[in-house]
């Protein structure tokens, strides 16, 4: 199903013949002026089509239905709002399953995941259901059950396990703490003060959310006492989102201040964010979630710019620049190395998971996607004259939406594709292709066309070349005239490496030029060159007395 591209009107730069020529040490970000709805609700529309009976399936190791996804996914889709039928679907269907969810079968015991159900009270909260009896259980008691009390591990959510079994651990991390968290203050749980201080304690001095507690009988459990404690984009960002219903209270808020200031110092340049200690490369599924929580804290430029980031990596490519993702178009890829594949394969069973999880959390933070560039649009310098078989630069005109994509074609072929800069312009570089020909590149954004330049290629020649007299006096006149060349080419015309004549082609192709004869008596090369160096032609006259 393809999933709709909204899209803005833009400026048109016809261009016929050229082309372009919160720490205070931190930059600031660019200023953006409004948002554009487009890339939010054409990645809604994707996820809404990856949902079958309002659970995720997937179809590898045997096909199984993803609950934690589907969660992501209704989430995703209900920080955005508009979405509710879907959002409800979800959690009816996570309600029906939720012992499936929240536990499995391990040797004679059930192994009772924490994180899991706090993530699942989170939704239902989040949907508006009653976490006091959702599912057919007490789901806030049952998680209640399920965080410590004793005085070192006071609030830390853990699971119920056997530990004599092979492979069995505790699983629950910051995320699910975050989670548990979040969906505790939705009940005003009597718990959620200490799940929330145990939870603050996982954010290190520098202001990051570490993912994995401290041994459960460490005899300390904060992340300053972790020499080895890393830096997780993903898991601060979600401390952020989750702790934005207790930022009343003056030591969340203070926590979460010191969050959104690490994440605004990891961003990139190019308002990139790389993950934990296994996803350090950027990817849409950190930069969405920084994003998301940058801009709920009101840091909306770096926001815009990370939103931007992820806008580049969503799938729009529609006709007459289909590729392979055209049927998924909205989807979001996880970095350009699975949009590029994709474009060409389209999405498989075998990535089809990696596009589904990045999608749904990077979806919020496009909610910050600028509608219009901060820049001055670039002023096209380019020669019409170009040589066959280079590579050129073409530009669009201004107005696009910065991370917009923008296709090049040039007749009914993909010439190159690339996405609109911070400016609001769209800048490729296109191969011409080989043979003397006028070439037309246009640049389009969706069905509409955002600038079309025209480049005359001219390739390597041995021009045509006739003199009027091959003896001629010295200090008298002669006659050359030059074809095969191209309309408007100019000419140049050199006797002895000096130039004695130039000039421009005619419609025909063709320059007939007088020039004076000079120098020594004897022998003379005269050479004739056009628009390029590889388009020449030599002759030899007599110069006499």
């Amino acid at each position: 199903m393809n999933s709709p591209i909204l899209r803005r009107t833009v400026g048109l730069l016809a261009t016929p013949a050229l082309a372009l020529g919160a720490l205070a040490a931190l930059p600031a970000a660019p200023s953006y002026a409004a948002e554009d709805p487009a890339p939010v609700t054409a990645g809604a529309a994707w996820l809404e089509t990856q949902l079958t009976d309002g659970l995720v399936f997937n179809p590898n190791f045997g096909g199984f239905d993803d609950y934690g996804l589907s969660i992501d996914v209704a989430l995703g889709l209900d920080a955005i709002g508009g979405h509710d039928p879907a959002v409800q679907a979800v959690t009816d269907a996570i309600a029906a399953n939720l012992s499936s969810y929240t536990s499995y079968p391990t040797g004679d015991s059930t192994h009772v995941l924490a994180g899991s159900m706090g993530k699942a009270l989170a939704l239902a909260t989040s949907a508006g259901r009653d976490g006091n009896a959702f599912g057919g259980t007490d789901l806030v008691a049952d998680l209640e059950a399920q965080v410590a009390t004793e005085a070192l591990i006071d609030g830390r959510i853990q699971d119920t396990f056997d530990g004599t079994q092979p492979f069995e651990a505790d699983f629950s991390n910051t995320i699910g703490q975050a989670f548990a968290v979040q969906g505790l203050d939705a009940e005003a749980s009597a718990l959620v003060d200490p799940a929330t201080d145990f939870l603050l304690a996982q954010q290190c001095t520098e202001g990051f959310f570490r993912l994995n507690f401290a041994a459960a009988d460490a005899p300390l459990q904060a992340c300053d006492a972790d020499p080895e404690a890393a830096p997780d984009t993903d898991v601060t960002a979600l401390a952020v989102i989750a702790l934005q219903s207790q930022t009343d209270d003056t030591d969340v808020q203070a926590a979460v201040t010191r969050a959104t200031d690490w994440l605004a110092g990891a961003q990139r340049d190019n308002g990139s964010f790389g993950g934990g200690t296994s996803t350090e490369a950027p990817n849409t599924n950190s930069t969405g979630l920084a994003g998301w929580a940058l801009g709920t804290e009101g840091d909306t430029a770096r926001a815009a710019e990370a939103a931007t980031w992820v806008r580049r990596l969503q799938a729009d490519d529609t006709a007459p620049c289909a590729s392979g993702l055209t049927p998924d178009n909205g989807a979001i890829a996880y970095d350009a190395a699975a949009r590029n594949t994709a474009r060409g394969e389209g999405i498989t069973d075998a990535v089809e998971d990696q596009f589904r999880r990045a999608s749904a959390q990077a979806l919020p933070g496009l909610q910050w996607a600028p509608a219009e560039g901060t820049g001055a649009v670039a002023v096209p310098n380019q020669r019409f004259f170009q040589q066959a078989g280079r590579s050129i630069t073409v530009v669009s005109g201004g107005g696009l939406a910065p991370g917009d994509t923008v296709c090049v074609t040039r007749g009914r072929a993909v010439a190159a594709r690339t996405t609109a800069g911070d400016d609001g312009q769209a800048v490729a570089r296109v191969t011409l292709p080989a043979g003397t020909a006028l070439r037309t590149f246009v640049l389009r954004s969706g069905e509409a066309t955002v600038g079309s330049t025209t480049f005359q290629a001219v390739a390597a020649k041995k021009l045509g070349l006739k003199i009027a007299k091959v003896r001629v006096a010295r200090g008298a006149f002669d006659t050359v005239k030059v074809s095969g060349l191209a309309r408007r080419e100019s000419v140049r015309v050199f006797l002895r490496g000096k130039r004695v004549a130039a000039g421009t082609a005619n419609a025909q192709g063709v320059l007939t030029k007088r020039f004076k004869v000079t120098g020594n008596l004897g022998k003379a090369t005269l050479k004739v060159t056009g628009e390029f160096a590889n388009r020449t032609n030599t002759a030899t006259i007599t110069v006499k007395r």
